[in-house]
């Protein structure tokens, strides 16, 4: 006869339930068990569920919880009905709370841990056993970052109440223990590089330290001062270790450790990146040079072939170099880039030299703004009208065979805060940036020497991104959202100077270049409209003076937790509103377009890979014999005029 506690049985169903009273809900509990989770009942997961369960309520306070449970076979069709019954009884709470060891620290520390932050525990709360860890490891870390480099908690005490007093039952005492040692200071700081060929200034290295000797020593200043260092090119592997230590006057010295690179590179490259939000593939080689004349610099030359298209094609030789510590200051940094580049766009062929400087400022953490950033852009381009017959449509103010040449000098300044916690994948953190950038000056000097045009125009804008975690355990699961506004201010004669046939002549057309303009649709911007096909006045896709823009995403990677290739495969679900206007008198909230759509992203090294539909919800401008709301229309016209394919490399924003 078959012993029925070996009899395998399919489970019907496994129910949760709560008695008298319930503080967490069915679906917390579900995330702890297993047996929810199996296709047939497994008596020995049943049990350990059991133990997850009043393991999760002693861990949350309610000490005196458990649970019963019962089964109900149905022997024909040999299903299971699973029953799981909580009791939770009354939760403990905390009476008093003392900290121990920390009868030495001086005030300031004493300060910072009582004042300046709020403790995770207070008396009356229910007892959390994460929230105590939490407040163990906080009081730990404010004291190894104010000079006790050998602060430890030690495991807190819990002491249960016993009473005949009602008012006393069911509370805790809690005793928090720490060994605070001795209190130190930085030392001197050393260098010892394996393979220093290049024979490396250690002032290079030095000024890169987020702390100078004798300040009070701070575990977080010296992890900061060891992530400095990765941004010098030439080390590899650098760290920063405890050389010696002197208990007589608490000081502790330190060592610099690292390899040194190769301080020259040759490396080919495959490209793919957005240019005025299309879709540029190519490649490319660059020569690096990690150690530019000494000082920390790096230097690097690429060529490059991009392509959009058969129409849309470029190529690009430039030189890059990038300072660190200006002026001695490992918060200023620069970089310029000098470019010559030829392209193929839809209007003009394009010949452009260009010089830009670029100089951060880097803020401390405790303040709003991060950066601080000024850059000087000087270029000249020459354009040459492309066949009239070809452009027939696009433009009508230029005539054939015409060229001219634009001077421009761009002084931009940026403010920014950022505090996302990940590049590729960021889960939480605000970022804001301010912009103001002027031309005019220098170009408008320079137009009275030779036979160019140039531009003058004030350009505002500000890019707002915010992102939420929604998921419990694995940040797997992201609401992000984006809003661009921008306005540019033309003002003086930004008239061309063309030549046409070999004769001068000007013509009454805006010459401020779309890299300075706005442009609107395409895949970082509201996706059921094609990149530069957005706008609300005639040849939009040269940019115009207004835009309101933004973007909403759901964005999950479901998979993370496995291993394989579907670890990095993730999905998203947006919602993108906006529109591009000729200057800010024209808008109208009529003219506002809204799409709708999701896409698939796939994590590399290099950013995600996007591919993204996107569908035209309302259209402000709908083709004839179409309707403004995507849902009006029929299958056919949805999938041939409101539907619009996006690619892309990194993320939406």
């Amino acid at each position: 006869m078959e012993n029925p506690e070996n009899k395998i049985y399919k489970l019907d169903d496994v129910n949760i339930n709560f008695s008298e009273t319930r503080t967490f809900s069915k679906n917390d509990i579900e995330d702890l068990i297993k047996t929810p989770k199996l296709k047939y009942f497994d008596r020995d997961e049943f049990a350990v569920d059991i133990q997850r369960i009043e393991k999760f309520y002693f861990d949350n306070g309610y000490i005196d919880a458990f649970v019963d449970t019962t089964t109900i076979a149905d022997e024909k069709k040999s299903t299971l009905t699973a029953n799981f019954i909580i009791h939770e009884r009354e939760p403990f709470r905390i009476r008093n709370i003392a900290y121990t060891g920390l009868e030495n620290i001086t005030q300031e520390v004493w300060r910072k841990i009582f004042k300046d932050n709020e403790p995770l525990i207070d008396t009356g709360q229910i007892y959390n056993k994460n929230k105590l860890s939490q407040e163990n490891i906080r009081v730990a870390n404010i004291l190894v970052n104010n000079g006790y480099a050998n602060a430890v908690a030690n495991p807190p005490e819990i002491i249960k109440i016993e009473s005949q007093n009602i008012r006393r039952t069911h509370q805790f005492n809690l005793v928090l223990n720490f060994i605070t040692g001795d209190n130190y200071r930085f030392g001197k700081t050393k260098v010892v590089l394996q393979k220093d060929i290049y024979k490396i200034s250690d002032d290079v290295l030095l000024k890169e330290l987020e702390y100078n000797e004798h300040d009070i020593y701070s575990k977080d200043v010296l992890i900061e001062s060891e992530n400095r260092l990765t941004k010098i090119a030439i080390l590899e592997n650098a760290r920063i270790q405890i050389d010696n230590i002197d208990t007589v006057k608490n000081i502790i010295n330190l060592k610099i450790v690292a390899s040194v690179r190769n301080k020259y590179e040759l490396q080919p490259e495959l490209l793919g990146y957005d240019i005025q939000n299309e879709f540029y593939a190519g490649t490319g080689l660059s020569f690096t040079d990690r150690y530019f004349f000494g000082g920390g610099r790096t230097e690097t030359t690429r060529a490059r072939i991009l392509a959009h298209s058969t129409d849309q094609y470029g190529f690009e030789l430039s030189t890059q170099i990038y300072q660190p510590a200006i002026f001695s200051n490992n918060k200023i940094t620069g970089e310029m880039n000098l470019s010559g580049q030829f392209y193929s766009d839809y209007i003009y062929y394009i010949s452009e030299v260009k010089d830009q400087f670029s100089f951060n400022y880097e803020l401390p953490k405790h303040t709003y703004v991060n950066n601080l950033v000024l850059d000087w852009r000087i270029s000249n381009q020459q354009f040459i009208l492309k066949s009239k017959d070809y452009i027939a449509e696009l433009l009508d103010t230029l005539p054939a065979n015409s060229s001219f040449n634009i001077f421009s000098s761009v002084l931009g300044f940026s403010v920014i805060h950022n505090n996302t916690n990940n590049f590729a994948f960021p889960t939480k953190g605000f970022y804001q940036s301010f912009l103001i950038e002027h031309s005019g000056l220098l170009g408008n000097i320079i137009k009275k020497f030779f036979d160019i045009s140039t531009f003058s125009y004030v350009k505002l804008s500000s890019l707002n991104k915010f992102f939420i975690n929604i998921s419990d355990d694995h940040q797997s699961s992201v609401l992000a959202y984006k809003f661009l506004v921008g306005t540019i201010f033309e003002y003086g004669d930004n008239r061309l100077r063309l030549t046409v046939d070999g004769q001068q002549k000007e013509v009454e057309s805006s010459i401020v270049p779309l890299e300075s303009r706005f442009i609107a649709g395409g895949s970082t911007s509201v996706r059921g409209w094609g990149s530069r096909r957005l706008g609300t006045f005639p040849n939009a896709e040269n940019g115009g003076n207004f835009i309101i823009e933004s973007n909403f995403e759901h964005r999950t990677k479901p998979f993370m937790d496995t291993k394989g290739y579907f670890k990095d495969l993730g999905f998203v679900t947006f919602l993108d509103f906006g529109n591009l206007w000729e200057t800010p008198k024209q808008f109208k909230f009529d003219d506002i377009a809204i799409a709708i759509g999701a896409g698939v992203r796939y994590y590399t090294i290099v950013g995600p890979i996007r591919f993204d539909v996107g569908f035209k919800f309302y259209d402000y401008a709908p083709d004839p014999y179409t309707d403004k709301w995507l849902f009006n229309n029929s299958f056919s016209v949805i999938f041939k005029n409101k539907l619009t394919v996006q690619f892309g490399i990194g993320n939406t924003f």
